[in-house]
């Protein structure tokens, strides 16, 4: 299954304020270009970011920081209690982590470009300087999934996902593994034969830890061994949304992203 993750840290010229008029920018986060710092481009993108998830953890406090539809913490669940001096929902205490809802959030169609809503009454996030925005994208995210981030916080009704595709996933055989070609310290690609039996290869890149290649390796090598225990058996490498990625720990991997091109 494919995934994406990726956090940016918000410079001056991001945040709110800082020159962008309508909205504040995360980025720009780029198609993939085989260098391992990209954000990736395995899903359709929703124009309004239902295939998504974005939360932002707060770096400090920010007075009418939130909308006031945001009331609940992303990881732990607890209500936003504002600050000392500032009590309400939509003041922002540093560590508060919020989802938003993709109502607020737009990724542009061709540049990577991650925007933001800024705060107007219910709706929006002004982004402060060091802030972390951190960006899921996997096969069903959308604003009611928790299988990756514990909790909404938006009291806003759920959207679906738009990003069910076939790029988005992929079962082969074991027999047509071709081998892994080291793509950067950071990405590797695994090649197999076409299950529509075109000359191009079906290609899966893994971007993950530094050096991690000869791990990435083993990793496959144990999980062809794996499937030779019984007839038909399916071994799963990268299942995200589910928190299935078997060996990551034992070889010590580190992915991140697991970007699949059909052929």
């Amino acid at each position: 299954m494919g995934y994406q993750k990726q956090a940016v840290t918000i410079s001056a010229n991001q945040a709110h304020g800082s020159g962008h008029a309508t909205v504040d920018e995360a980025g720009p986060l780029t198609a993939f270009d085989g260098t391992g710092d990209d954000f990736g481009n395995i899903a359709i993108w929703g124009t309004a970011g239902t295939d998504l998830i974005v939360t932002v953890t707060a770096v400090g406090n920010d007075a009418d920081g939130r909308g006031t539809k945001y009331t609940k913490d992303a990881l732990t669940g607890a209500t936003f209690a504002g600050f000392s001096g500032n009590t309400d929902t939509h003041d922002v205490a540093a560590g508060d982590v919020t989802r938003l809802h993709s109502a607020d959030v737009t990724l542009h169609a061709t540049n990577g470009t991650l925007s933001i809503a800024p705060v107007s009454s219910a709706d929006g996030y002004d982004l402060v300087e060091n802030d972390t925005v951190t960006v899921y994208s996997y096969m069903g995210a959308g604003d009611a999934s928790t299988t990756v981030v514990p909790f909404t916080s938006t009291t806003t009704a759920a959207v679906a996902s738009t990003a069910y595709t076939e790029a988005n996933g992929i079962v082969v055989p074991a027999a047509n593994y071709l081998g892994a070609d080291p793509i950067s310290a950071t990405s590797t690609r695994l090649s197999f034969k076409s299950l529509t039996g075109t000359a191009v290869d079906d290609d899966i890149v893994l971007v993950h830890g530094s050096n991690k290649y000869k791990a990435v390796c083993q990793m496959m090598e144990a999980a062809i061994n794996a499937g030779s225990v019984g007839r038909g058996k399916t071994i799963v490498v990268t299942d995200f949304a589910n928190g299935i990625v078997p060996f990551s720990g034992q070889f010590d991997l580190g992915i991140t992203e697991c970007i699949i091109t059909n052929a």
